[in-house]
């Protein structure tokens, strides 16, 4: 959970409220009979009621910016699709721990991975949804040849289904060079075959991207997590699920910076009401339950949960049969935590090089042949960066698009 805010804490504290109950031998049968509104189809004998939620955010300071988030994994958009049904992506530490101690290798290659919504739950039937994974794997610097000859006109990839347009070829690992014009790619065959005499000695490097087998389908529901379709990362599902989303998960070889992050904190305050058929039995619950969360607040300080205080209030008394004057009686117990909150900001792009010639030039004269020089750094020439999308467009390119 990124933001403890009003929803997400009552409900993270109902979860607390039960388990307390059901540790509790009289209070076990209870442990379902908590909620934030007398919604049950028969008042049941005992049971907690979770109302008056109120917040006051605490200011840390103007912007409240925090610093920048590196990560090996990053959720990115894709055009013309809502991209809601993910409200977050993230590493998962455990599994990167079994992988490397130090958590610096990610189980997953990388590229991207395409989440398609196939289905959207039925709560109503308890029917989960269903998602499939369509990975389009990275591959970059991959040696391609040498020449050792002006007449070397063609070389082979090393993998096959290349993702159309995702072909750059670097020459001395300095310029890219331009496609249908250095160079053509037959995305049927993996091969390359290059259309200006190319000079001796030159190192030529491909980055692209190629297809694999889609995976799934797996099933999900709404603000629940999945740990399995790419391993090494969390998928959170929020409840903004769309019917035939997409969503774009960027796995990166080794962790860049994926967004900005804003982040304090907010002072909120729940009234519990804990509510008996018996007046005694009344004190004993409100001051079990005071004593569980006093014993708990440690373990919820590792979660953003900060407990300021808990305390119990006044007592009341219901009448809830006129005809027989039998009564509920209640006690409050207020209850102040101090949460977290955070905002991420993805960042555009992760640069991997910068041109620094002119596009034009490029356009028209290409680099194979040594017609046009490497470094062309005059004042006014256009600057473009090629890198990892977080922004996925038409095509899985590696350029910035805006």
């Amino acid at each position: 959970m990124i933001n403890w805010l009003t929803n997400p804490l009552k409900k993270r504290v109902a979860a607390e409220l039960k388990k307390i109950l059901y540790e509790h031998p009289r209070y076990r049968a209870d442990s379902d009979n908590v909620q934030n509104k007398y919604s049950f189809k028969e008042r049941p004998q005992r049971g907690v009621i979770i109302n008056a939620a109120s917040a006051e955010r605490v200011r840390l300071s103007a912007d409240n910016y925090v610093g920048r988030l590196t990560s090996f994994c990053m959720l990115a958009p894709i055009s013309a699709y809502p991209g809601t049904t993910l409200e977050w992506v993230r590493e998962n530490f455990p599994v990167l721990e079994q992988v490397s101690p130090k958590r610096d290798v990610f189980p997953s290659p990388p590229g991207v991975y395409i989440i398609n919504i196939e289905s959207i739950p039925n709560e109503g039937k308890k029917i989960p949804g269903t998602f499939t994974v369509e990975p389009v794997l990275t591959v970059l610097n991959e040696p391609l040849l040498i020449f050792s000859s002006s007449a070397d006109s063609e070389a082979q990839l090393s993998h096959d289904l290349i993702y159309p347009g995702s072909v750059r070829l670097w020459i001395d690992g300095r310029r890219k060079l331009v496609p249908d014009v250095d160079f053509h790619v037959d995305y049927d065959t993996s091969q390359i075959t290059f259309l200006k005499s190319t000079p001796t000695g030159s190192f030529i490097h491909a980055d692209y991207r190629y297809k694999t087998p889609t995976q799934g389908p797996y099933q999900f529901q709404p603000e629940e997590t999945n740990l399995i379709a790419i391993p090494g990362a969390v998928l959170a599902f929020g409840d903004r699920v769309h019917e035939c989303d997409k969503m774009a998960v960027v796995i990166t070889e080794d962790r860049t910076e994926v967004a900005d992050v804003y982040g304090g904190k907010f002072e909120t305050r729940f009234e519990l009401v804990a509510f008996t058929r018996d007046s005694e039995d009344r004190e004993k619950l409100s001051d079990y339950l005071v004593i569980k969360i006093l014993e708990r607040q440690n373990a919820l300080g590792y979660e953003g949960l900060e407990l300021i205080d808990v305390s119990p209030g006044g007592e009341s008394e219901e009448i809830y049969n006129d005809e027989t004057d039998e009564y509920y009686y209640e006690s409050t117990i207020s209850v102040s935590f101090r949460v977290d909150w955070a905002i991420h900001v993805p960042l555009p792009v992760v640069v991997d090089r910068v041109e620094m010639t002119s596009q034009e030039a490029e356009q028209e004269h290409g680099y194979l042949d040594g017609s046009v020089p490497y470094d062309q750094v005059k004042i006014g020439t256009y600057a473009s960066i090629a890198g990892v999308p977080s922004s996925i467009r038409n095509q899985l390119t590696y350029e910035r698009v805006l």
